[in-house]
């Protein structure tokens, strides 16, 4: 069983003696994969592979978008129709949250400040202006919100830099979306009830879509776990700012005190 002719029984000549290469090569193909199939699949790699990795690059690393494209697209959507010469700016759940909504109703015969002091209570502010159509400028970089009549034009860094000592209220935002809106909506009982039944629903989307259709506009703050807004108005102008400086003011002032209260501590 040790003779040659046992070994080429068992193929073993053909892998040692003078058929290594063609036994291999001829019957395992080594030289059809190095040079048909490795080769094939390499040049085929290089089409699909290397030039396709190439050409996926090549598509992928188009223009990149504006980052405040967005913004702009829905400051050209937006409009606000103000026709009773009083907005109102509130976190956009509030029209949702029956208990706002009762409130205001019971006061829909009342002297409208009734109606102003309850939509502070709940985190919003009341401002006036000229009736119109107003359009909203929100910069999600400069952290401004800039309202003023449509058809005007507005440099809206130069309107923040002068409304900066005009501040009027602040407005809650904990739902990240801004409503924007005429107060005569708030007499409308039956838009409020829709509007709470499909936010009950969850169709948030549709709130807003509701809210559009009748002349508001919704926008989304800067934060995604809320804002408090300060609202500064400049009146001859009819243009209204907001940015979230009442946040950082009200955080300084608690770092101060608490920075007061280790130094006393520390007496």
């Amino acid at each position: 069983m040790r003779d040659g002719d046992s070994r080429d029984s068992r193929g073993r000549s053909g892998r040692r003696g003078d058929g290594r290469d063609n036994g291999r090569g001829d019957n395992r193909g080594r030289g059809g994969r190095r040079n048909g199939g490795r080769n094939g699949r390499g040049r085929g790699g290089d089409n699909r592979g290397r030039g396709g990795r190439g050409g996926y690059r090549g598509r992928s690393n188009h223009r990149r978008q504006d980052p405040r494209a967005a913004s702009r697209s829905g400051n050209r959507r937006e409009r606000i129709a103000v026709e009773s010469g009083y907005l109102v700016l509130i976190d956009q759940f509030m029209l949702a949250n029956k208990q706002f909504s009762d409130k205001v109703l019971e006061v829909i015969d009342e002297e409208p400040n009734e109606k102003n002091a309850i939509i502070k209570s709940y985190g919003g502010t009341v401002v006036e202006l000229e009736p119109g159509t107003y359009r909203i400028d929100r910069d999600p970089y400069a952290y401004t919100i800039v309202i003023h009549a449509d058809g005007e034009r507005v440099d809206s860094k130069e309107a923040v830099d002068e409304a900066g000592e005009k501040n009027v209220g602040s407005v809650y935002v904990d739902t990240r979306c801004l409503a924007m809106f005429d107060r005569e909506l708030l007499d409308d009982s039956a838009l409020l009830d829709k509007y709470r039944s499909l936010w009950a629903s969850g169709d948030e989307k549709a709130c807003r879509d509701l809210l559009r259709d009748n002349g508001g506009a919704v926008r989304y703050g800067f934060s995604r776990y809320g804002d408090e807004l300060g609202v500064y108005s400049l009146e001859d102008q009819d243009v209204v700012c907001l940015w979230p400086d009442v946040a950082e003011a009200k955080k300084e002032a608690e770092s101060s005190e608490k920075s007061e209260e280790v130094a006393q501590a520390a007496e």
